[in-house]
């Protein structure tokens, strides 16, 4: 790493975002840690915010190796690499598969889907109106809801998808709602075209492998992905590693649900990295 006059440079903080979101989706976090001169990057993942859509599998382990592609070209690891859902698994894919590149994980509701114990195989049924969950039928594959929800967009001005974001999620900040309805805006409608594939590790198995600091933020029960059964899991197999923040009061979307309970837990892990 870096250093200037003898000191330290501080950890950059990479975000990854759910699927049908986009870099545009964190206009509280990236501000609040650039402003102290601190190296933050929100990256697009394929198909979104305008970004090339590959003929090819849309896949988790293709995600984690466009994200280490970018770190490397922009000289940013050790990173904080801070997830929320497919951008969480995404995350923990590239501690797997790149660890020089991540200092510590920062998971929010991560997108632990498949046929491992406790794997929601869809959003509960408290999940956020107009956001679910990037939950998946059991055995890999696209997400149902996400063919309708690309078709409740499609045509639509950024304007017009905010009016339907407000409405849905009137808790949300309009910066929130914004981000969310430019992310909208700019989705490659052939995601629902090309083969998925969400399920390729155990998630909640392989953080025995994952050697940094996790933070997982979890919502209400029913509300989210992660189970209370894989959240119980990953304390086993993690110890001390994990850092486990549970948050009642948030859906699937937690820093957007509960921002003052995301960003206190985002900035604890950000003083530990």
């Amino acid at each position: 790493m870096s250093s200037t006059g003898g000191r330290r440079a501080p950890v950059p903080v990479v975000l990854l975002h759910g699927l049908t979101d986009s870099s545009a989706c964190w206009p509280t976090v990236l501000p609040r840690y650039a402003a102290a001169g601190r190296r933050v990057v929100a990256l697009d993942a394929r198909g979104h915010g305008g970004t090339p859509l590959p003929d090819e599998t849309f896949s988790i382990g293709a995600l984690a190796a466009d994200a280490a592609r970018a770190l490397r070209e922009l000289d940013l690891g050790p990173a904080l690499v801070v997830g929320h859902s497919m951008g969480g698994v995404t995350a923990e894919e590239l501690a797997l598969v790149a660890p020089e590149l991540v200092a510590g994980l920062v998971l929010e509701d991560p997108a632990w889907v498949g046929a491992e114990p406790g794997a929601a195989a869809e959003p509960g049924a408290g999940a956020d109106p107009g956001a679910a969950a990037d939950a998946v039928h059991a055995g890999g594959g696209r997400p149902a809801w996400l063919a309708p929800a690309l078709a409740a967009v499609a045509g639509r001005s950024v304007a017009e998808i905010a009016a339907v974001g407000r409405r849905e999620n009137p808790g949300w900040s309009p910066e929130e709602v914004l981000g969310w309805a430019d992310a909208k805006s700019r989705l490659d409608p052939r995601l629902a075209d090309v083969p998925h594939d969400w399920t390729g590790r155990d998630w909640v198995g392989a953080l025995a492998d994952v050697r940094v600091p996790v933070t997982l933020l979890t919502a209400a029960p029913g509300a989210g992905v992660v189970t209370p059964a894989q959240a119980a899991r990953a304390a086993a197999v993690l110890g001390d590693r994990l850092t486990h923040v549970p948050v009642p009061s948030a859906g699937h979307n937690i820093r957007r649900d509960a921002p003052a309970a995301y960003l206190a837990a985002l900035d604890a892990a950000v003083a530990r990295a």
